[in-house]
């Protein structure tokens, strides 16, 4: 009997659409339809009931570490993303799922370190091979108690604060070929179901236009060409002899701004694909930005969110990752009333082949702080710097009342 030819599809009596039996093994994953809560996940992070984790999590200020909590929200993602692409049969071909990009991290309200805090996540919307896994955290007021699974909320009707929001993209791959492979579709069963996939759809929609319009492919805009002239200008005045006027005290070069840290990757800190863990790795860059964004303030900074991390390529163990952090932008963007200032700090990162010298930026970290106290005006000084600036201006997003309500 003929073989089918590579790729092509038979269609059953019955209408369904499946590959051919000799098509590649990407191909003969079967698709299943799920519904978005078929992907949900919840964790407790019991910092009330459990003492011991909250010492875990305690900073220098008594509150909580965002960059474990960072660690936490990466983890969650992949649970999230795995339980949407499993179809419970142990013969189904295996597949990697991997961090493409967080996408925003927003903290709403301070995570207080003396209540119990959920995690959940669930499957939004999902592409071809691409997943949008939506994650929140919130308290539990009435507490948690043990059970043999974990945590089990005491009132579950009672709703929590909303804390924190955050979107991230998980691909899907094929382990052997590492190439895109399909994913499940999604069953949308509400109208607020399909509410929330038409936002997730646009969202990748303006992902994509931001991609084609960002300074790596596109040049400033005319108002933002003249904003990089005004920043020449001010430039010269502390650097051209002819003009010779002293750099005011408010006024801080960019460079200077710089911090910079070496971490040999350790197996420790791997993945289940043996890389070294994502989330591992934003922690070290938040940790890097907070001590870049202490120094600059010179006062206790809050984080507000992160923005737009695109996971280039992955870290391998024994490599060394190098961050350098930079202030790129900083304005007084808040009301009188809220006495507070916002500002950018970037995060590079490169990995380095300790024995043949190789070096990858693998991703930048694009984080937002405010403070109380008031803040330095950050200068470049060459055209690089100057689109530094211009990045950190367009990321720097002002959310009216919240600022200030993060503050405390």
């Amino acid at each position: 009997m003929d073989q089918d030819p590579p790729g092509a599809i038979k269609i059953g009596t019955d209408g369904t659409v499946s590959p051919a039996s000799d098509a590649p093994v990407d191909m003969q994953r079967p698709l299943i339809p799920k519904r978005m809560k078929d992907s949900y996940v919840e964790e407790f992070l019991p910092f009330k009931s459990e003492p011991q984790v909250k010492e875990e999590y305690v900073n220098v200020y008594g509150g909580i570490r965002i960059g474990k909590i960072l660690e936490d929200l990466d983890a969650l993602s992949g649970s999230v993303a795995y339980s949407h692409c499993d179809d419970h049969e142990p013969y189904t071909p295996p597949m990697r799922i991997v961090t493409a990009s967080v996408d925003r991290i927003d903290l709403l309200s301070p995570i207080p370190p003396d209540v119990d805090v959920r995690l959940s996540g669930y499957v939004s919307y999902v592409g071809s091979s691409s997943m949008e896994v939506s994650l929140s955290m919130e308290t539990v007021p009435g507490g948690i108690v043990p059970t043999e699974d974990g945590f089990t909320m005491i009132n579950p009707e009672e709703k929590g604060v909303p804390i924190l929001a955050a979107k991230f993209t998980m691909v899907a791959r094929d382990p052997y070929t590492n190439k895109a492979t399909k994913v499940n579709p999604l069953r949308l069963e509400t109208d607020e179901e399909r509410k929330i996939f038409r936002l997730g759809a646009e969202h990748k929609a303006r992902k994509q236009v931001a991609a084609q319009t960002s300074l790596s492919k596109t040049p400033p805009s005319v108002e933002e060409m003249f904003l990089v002239h005004d920043l020449y200008l001010n430039s010269m005045k502390y650097m051209d002899r002819e003009y010779a006027e002293p750099k005011p005290n408010d006024v801080i070069w960019m460079t200077d701004t710089a911090k910079e840290s070496f971490t040999l990757c350790m197996p420790q800190d791997r993945n289940i694909h043996n890389f070294i863990f994502g989330g591992y790795l934003m922690r070290l860059a938040y940790e890097l930005a907070y001590v870049d964004a202490l120094a600059f303030s010179k006062s206790r900074p809050y984080f507000i969110a992160l923005d737009d991390i695109i996971f280039r390529k992955p870290v391998p163990i024994g490599s060394v990752l190098h961050l350098k952090a930079q202030i790129v932008y900083s304005s007084n963007l808040s009301e009188p009333s809220k006495n507070a200032n916002t500002f950018q700090v970037s995060v590079r990162a490169t990995v380095e082949d300790p024995l043949t010298g190789t070096r990858e930026h693998t991703n930048t970290f694009h984080f937002t702080f405010a403070t109380k106290a008031e803040c330095a005006q950050v200068l470049p000084r060459s055209y690089d710097e100057s689109m530094q600036f211009i990045e950190g201006k367009r990321r720097l997003v002002y959310q009216n009342g919240s600022v200030g309500e993060l503050l405390c």
